[in-house]
């Protein structure tokens, strides 16, 4: 059976491809996330799942426009749903594609992971299935979470820090510090190591541009 598999991620993919070719499956991928977000994060996870191809190689269909504007217009950022207006953006994309192209079925590497809404993403693909005329292969891989994860360590892979939207981001790095300008050694007494943050009147005075 030709199946078309939508990669959300080359981490995610890892351990469910080896199952699902273990189950006869002959799969092709497909990276469409215009939800990812920022630019160079976009172009991270593309190399990272070409890098992935290079030790395991997978034929890919890559939908490499930044989707910024698309992903503006199609989900509601500002509510309650965002998330599953995303799921469903990417799904029936690929729910479209995979009958417009000959494959058999559809799945995604997004059911395979512990961070996401495992049921809604069952019940909007199987919605699409039925809509499209295209089966949907339903696995539970959540169980090979840690397995995908040791084997894209290995793999040295790219391992994002979020889901992807900038709101992800956000929500994934809000709580967290840092100090900023620091020396390489805090207990160095080198003038020339210790750097401070110029409050806004500062800057001025020292700026010839403002006299």
């Amino acid at each position: 059976m030709n199946l078309l598999l939508h990669i959300c991620c080359a981490c995610c993919l890892c351990a469910p491809l080896n199952e699902l070719r273990k189950e006869g499956f002959k799969v092709t991928g497909l990276f469409y996330n215009p939800n990812i977000h920022p630019l160079l994060e976009f172009r991270r996870r593309l190399k990272a799942l070409r890098v992935f191809q290079e030790s395991d190689p997978i034929s890919v269909i890559y939908c490499e426009d930044y989707g910024l504007r698309e992903y503006l217009k199609k989900v509601n950022y500002e509510g309650d749903d965002r998330c599953a207006d995303c799921y469903t953006m990417r799904l029936e994309f690929t729910a479209a594609y995979a009958r417009e192209n000959g494959f058999d079925a559809f799945t995604s590497t997004m059911l395979f992971s512990v961070y996401q809404n495992h049921e809604q993403l069952k019940m909007f693909s199987e919605n699409l299935s039925k809509e499209y005329g295209i089966d949907f292969i339903y696995r539970d891989y959540r169980h090979l979470s840690e397995c995908s994860h040791d084997i894209a360590r290995k793999k040295m892979i790219y391992r994002q820090g979020y889901c992807g939207c900038i709101f992800s981001e956000y929500e994934r790095y809000k709580d967290t510090t840092r100090e900023l300008y620091k020396g390489n050694n805090p207990h160095s007494k080198d003038k020339e190591s210790t750097r401070k943050v110029l409050n806004t009147k500062d800057v001025l005075q020292r700026c010839d541009c403002f006299g």
